[in-house]
């Protein structure tokens, strides 16, 4: 089997219904859990879990063809930058496996130092569901290999593994549709063929000299793509955008409108970083940081401040958040969250 390029029609019909598939069956079982605390059952500590997992696995169905519909469409922005693609890979590798648990499948890399021009986030998205897709239709370890490729200025990545079924293309996951789609956005060619084994080849293009490295630092994916940012801002305008700012790079997002809300929703998990609009800046923020502080792994802290200029990054003995201005914002805000997250790794 090879990838081909259906068109955004029949891609986008695919998706559409693997989302209403993979939302409808824990949405129904959470709202049959939902009916049964209406009805004065007393939930344990599993039942309680359980819910939780079966609305995270509807939200993450729900975000993941969200991504899928924005790529096939064209709807983002590509920045190319050198971007290490071993570093990315050994991390989100490991990222990858803290995630899964030690009953996850086995992936057994080899990785040689290759480093291209490439969309950081893109990269980040391929990646991530290169690993999704390999762990839900394997059977056996993975083996995966990147090198330069031989005699051209390109870098393979290849994975290989036994299939558990070979079903037809229809009835891929979303984690398919949305290596796929991730791959076209970037101009990685990408080939999956089924023999014995399957295989799995990633082409990319745009290898970066070993020696330009030294003048040219390679952007390190895992800080951005995939992290969770809870954005705080009551002003439509300034929601709208914060969302435009940080368009095309593979975060999840939750906006509220106060810290109260703030507060309610890290009761249920922690944000991988908080950017919020200077105006509910005072004591109530500050008294729930200390809050969060108090519990251990604090998110860092981003600012909107319309008096601010450009990127003021949070120094060691500094204020309490990082700071951007509203001026230039789709320039300062992603350099401030790239920054803030990679210090917190």
């Amino acid at each position: 089997m090879t990838s081909s390029d259906p068109p955004v029609a029949e891609v986008l019909r695919s998706v559409l219904g693997l989302v209403a598939s993979e939302t409808a069956a824990p949405l129904t079982r959470a709202l049959d859990r939902v009916q049964e605390l209406r009805q004065g059952v007393r939930p344990g500590q599993m039942e309680l879990q359980a819910l939780c997992e079966d609305l995270a696995a509807a939200r993450r169905a729900g975000m993941v063809g969200q991504q899928i519909a924005r790529l096939a469409s064209g709807e983002f922005r590509v920045t190319e930058e050198p971007v290490d693609l071993a570093l990315a890979l050994n991390q989100l590798l490991t990222d990858h496996r803290v995630a899964a648990g030690p009953m996850a499948v086995e992936f057994r890399e080899q990785v040689k130092p290759v480093t291209v021009m490439a969309d950081l986030s893109l990269v980040g998205t391929l990646v991530q569901s290169l690993l999704a897709w390999c762990s839900e239709s394997a059977a056996s370890a993975v083996a995966m290999r990147l090198a330069p490729r031989e005699g051209a200025p390109q870098a393979l990545l290849v994975c290989r593994f036994n299939r558990r079924t070979s079903p037809a293309e229809h009835s891929e996951p979303l984690s398919w549709y949305l290596m796929r789609s991730a791959a076209q956005a970037l101009g990685a060619r990408l080939s999956v063929e089924t023999e014995v084994h399957t295989t799995v080849v990633l082409l990319f293009d745009g290898l970066v000299p070993a020696t330009s490295l030294d003048r040219r630092p390679a952007a390190d994916v895992s800080r951005v793509a995939g992290s969770q940012v809870l954005v705080l801002a009551p002003d439509r305008d300034v929601r709208q955008q914060v969302r435009q700012a940080i368009q095309g790079l593979d975060l999840i997002v939750d906006y509220v409108n106060s810290v109260d809300a703030a507060r309610q929703f890290c009761e249920d998990g922690m944000p991988q970083a908080v950017v919020y609009a200077s105006a509910l800046g005072g004591a109530t923020l500050e008294r729930w940081r200390k809050s969060l502080n108090e519990r251990g792994g604090m998110p860092p802290f981003i600012e909107i401040d319309p008096e601010a200029h450009g990127f003021e990054p949070l120094g060691d003995h500094d204020r309490a958040a990082a700071r951007v201005g509203m001026e230039g914002l789709a320039q300062s805000l992603p350099a401030a969250l790239a920054l803030e997250l990679s210090r917190r790794r």
